[in-house]
């Protein structure tokens, strides 16, 4: 299917609330075993995660709602939920070795590292700033994700909970929140119709790799952490410029 911009902007915007609320969920609740009602205090029971995502989704979006004022006056407010709800339940070791791709088996252990930590140090900070941009239209647009059934079976360490989101115009986008299960749930990629989050930043990772190599591309992304820089897919980065980021724009990648 072909996505068009207007689509892209939409539905990578929406992701920002879906991703919080995602994460958030598995941070406040477990995942309960067959024909139990769930609880809400142990996000390590091995079982399907998606029931948790969906009851908590609408919940969590209000709290951000709940939160948009002071969002809007405060953007330290959203770094303080991103710290709470969103940082520790993203696997974000395997985020780096998906971004880095065919480079990481050459990375050695204390570049591998490096490029962990300044790799979610830019993704945290990216998704505060389309967070901080978007808080009105993320509370606004919640409304009518349908979720299709899940595909979990007893013993997965993987699984996917699938959604399908409205967007303006009635068109609609479909989303898939991978996650990876040791010890704990994780999200690890999120996809928009075929669209891989990790694929998109592996393809400006990789051209910095071309050109300057893994100990240029540490420190790069180590000089633009102590600058505050954001990189953000295209269909996410804000029209308007955001107070104390310098943003730099990337192309969206197709899923491989």
């Amino acid at each position: 299917m072909t996505v068009t911009a207007f689509r892209l902007h939409s539905t990578w915007m929406r992701l920002i609330s879906l991703l919080l609320a995602a994460v958030s969920s598995l941070s406040q609740a477990s995942l309960a075993s067959p024909g139990a009602p769930p609880s809400l205090d142990d996000p390590t029971v091995f079982s399907d995660p998606q029931p948790l995502v969906v009851k908590r989704l609408d919940e969590l979006v209000r709290q951000l709602g709940d939160s948009a004022e002071q969002i809007r006056k405060d953007p330290k407010v959203a770094y303080r939920i991103s710290d709470e709800l969103m940082a520790p339940h993203i696997d974000f070791p395997r985020v780096a070795r998906l971004i880095i791709g065919k480079y990481w088996r050459d990375a050695s252990e204390t570049q591998r590292q490096q490029l962990i930590k300044e790799i979610e140090s830019l993704l945290t900070r990216s998704y505060v700033t389309a967070m901080v941009s978007y808080v009105d239209q993320i509370v606004e647009q919640q409304k009518g994700t349908k979720y299709h059934p899940s595909r979990y079976q007893t013993g997965d360490k993987k699984s996917s909970v699938r959604a399908t989101i409205p967007l303006e115009g009635g068109q609609s986008a479909d989303v898939q929140y991978q996650l990876y299960y040791r010890g704990e749930w994780k999200i690890y990629d999120i996809r928009i119709e075929g669209i891989s989050l990790a694929i998109t930043y592996r393809t400006s990772m990789g051209d910095k790799i071309k050109k300057a190599g893994l100990d240029g591309l540490i420190e790069q992304l180590a000089e633009g952490n102590r600058k505050g820089e954001v990189e953000l897919p295209e269909s996410i980065a804000p029209e308007e410029p955001v107070e104390n980021t310098n943003i730099k724009v990337i192309q969206p990648a197709a899923a491989k």
